[in-house]
């Protein structure tokens, strides 16, 4: 093994990394600002499940079925509350009885075939919405006073008092089968703002199949929402014809360089990659299901998960010529990036490059917590959970924190390896050259609910600066490292929040894992390759 040798100046920025966060995050605990919950549930999913039976055994006398339970969350609601500094006032009005966070339970009655979705309130077991999913009743639609009779009844039933409800009249977003009825009724006390609690009954032609509460938000907010998320819509797609275009460009240079590039250069990441990005498609069915709405979420989730293997197959394709173009167009311009295993150097660069991943890595998450206070501080930036990104969603949580070395390596080599000698060759200028692919790589990243989008566009553009001249004055494996490092420390912590000791113990592992891979490579380096010695120094010595 390599002695270790210190590097002084990615010592202090580390130092300073971890003082900065350790500085934002005590002025977070020291906030006054209330914040909406983000407490783990409190019960099970099976626990959710069969509080969902009961509640199907007493109502529709169903005494068997299968049931699947996702993880659900209003964003929009959220996003309003904390827009609007209302999130105060909602903790103490509402939030017991109408939770942000919730599970939902779907429910299919073997004998019959009949389909019921239950929401349950997953820190205390209780029934806080349903809704029986039937097709054509034959039936005439129910009358109006018979409707509002039994939405009367059951607002009692919820304890809510009917006088302090009207109904209202709202286009219903659905198609309603032949024979359904909605019903919409809003409290007259207690808004929220401009938002108002709101009941949703649904009715067939002889009883109510399902009842939900909700709030209605004002039009100038959605108006606003749906404006930031067709911004972040067309960045993304920005983003992606940038990406397209560098994969072109890649093309061509592996067909006009092709007796100098080496084919080899590429396949084991890509295999890496597609291996754990496939991996993690089949472990995203939760969340595929929590966005199937009324389709059979079974076949609705499986059918995602065959689109998405086949996006992720393109996208390997894209991510090797990457590797092949950019690895190739820096040898033949005389700054190659990236070492070969048959170097004598390689298994003390690659330690090294792990050391300064880590370095670096602790610096880039204090400047990014920085960011994030000063967004929050001075641009109101809030953010809202997605339950298609949640861990609640996924099949084995503990497997979420692979997905580091995915971003890793796709991001660095098509922003880093290949983007910056692209823009180089482009504008002659290393400013450019780093700030372009940062940007493209910036938009790709608006589509995360985080409010207004332009501000994840400015973070992860600074993010990406960095990591640009990591590049340039380390190399691709150092740059590597750092990001895999900086994701695998976020990704393990999200596990600590199951709570869990076998969860925090997967957290931790995956926390090292960036360090016990680069140890692993050198010494299995070591073993195969003559080693390395002081006289033969490499091209990027020390941490």
């Amino acid at each position: 093994m390599p002695s270790i040798r210190l590097n002084r100046f990615l010592l202090t920025l580390s130092v300073i990394g971890l003082l900065l966060y350790s500085a934002i995050s005590f002025l977070y605990s020291r906030g006054t600002e209330p914040e909406l919950p983000t407490d783990n549930p409190a019960i099970t999913k099976k626990q959710a499940a069969d509080s969902a039976l009961a509640f199907l055994k007493e109502r529709y006398r169903v005494h068997q079925a299968d049931t699947y339970v996702v993880y659900q969350s209003k964003k929009e609601r959220s996003g309003y509350l904390q827009k609007e500094n209302l999130i105060s006032a909602y903790l103490s009005a509402y939030n017991e009885r109408y939770p942000i966070d919730y599970y939902e339970v779907s429910a299919k009655e073997g004998s019959t075939g009949r389909r019921f979705t239950v929401d349950i309130n997953y820190m205390n077991s209780a029934v806080i919405g349903w809704r029986e999913q039937s097709g054509s009743t034959g039936e005439a639609p129910m009358n109006a006073g018979k409707a509002d009779t039994l939405a009367k009844v059951e607002m009692r039933q919820q304890g809510l008092d009917p006088a302090d409800f009207a109904p209202v009249e709202r286009a219903s977003t659905e198609d309603r089968a032949a024979g359904q009825t909605t019903r919409y009724y809003e409290k007259q006390s207690q808004p929220l703002g401009e938002a108002k609690l709101q009941l949703q009954f649904d009715f067939d032609g002889t009883q109510l199949t399902g009842y939900t509460a909700g709030f209605s938000l004002p039009a100038s907010y959605t108006a606003w929402l749906e404006k930031q998320d067709a911004s972040a819509s067309r960045m993304t797609w920005v983003s992606l014809g940038f990406s397209l275009i560098m994969t072109l460009a890649a093309i061509f240079y592996v067909i006009r360089y092709r007796k100098a590039m080496r084919f080899s250069r590429g396949l084991l990441l890509t295999a890496i990659y597609l291996l754990i990005y496939i991996g993690n498609n089949f472990n995203m069915y939760p969340a595929f299901r929590s966005v199937s709405g009324d389709m059979e979420p079974n076949l609705a989730a499986w059918a995602s998960i065959i689109i998405m293997n086949i996006v992720t197959v393109l996208m390997a394709i894209s991510l090797y010529l990457a590797l092949v173009a950019g690895e190739g167009l820096w040898r033949l311009k005389g700054q190659p990036k990236w070492p070969f295993w048959k170097e004598r150097t390689f298994g003390h660069e690659v330690f090294y490059a792990m050391g300064r991943g880590y370095l670096l890595a602790l610096f880039i998450l204090g400047i990014q917590q920085v960011l994030f206070y000063a967004g929050a501080m001075r641009f109101d930036v809030w953010s809202v959970n997605d339950p298609t990104d949640s861990v609640l969603n996924m099949v084995k949580p503990q497997l979420f924190p692979t997905m580091a070395w995915v971003a890793a390596i796709s991001e660095e080599a098509t922003y880093r390896l290949l983007g910056v000698i692209f823009f180089k060759k482009l504008f002659r200028s290393n400013f450019i050259a780093v700030l372009l692919p940062s940007v493209i790589w910036a938009a790709s990243h608006t589509q995360y609910p985080i409010y207004p989008v332009y501000t994840r566009l400015i973070e992860v553009t600074i993010i990406g600066i960095i990591l640009g001249y990591v590049f340039l004055n380390y190399g691709f494996i150092t740059a590597l490292f750092a990001h895999a490092c900086m994701d695998s420390i976020l990704m393990g912590l999200s596990l600590f929040s199951l709570g869990g000791t076998f969860d925090w113990m997967i957290g931790l592992i995956y926390i090292v894992l960036p360090g016990l891979v680069g140890w692993g490579l050198a010494w299995l380096h070591g073993k195969r390759r003559p080693p390395f010695t002081r006289g033969e120094p490499p091209r990027l010595e020390g941490l």
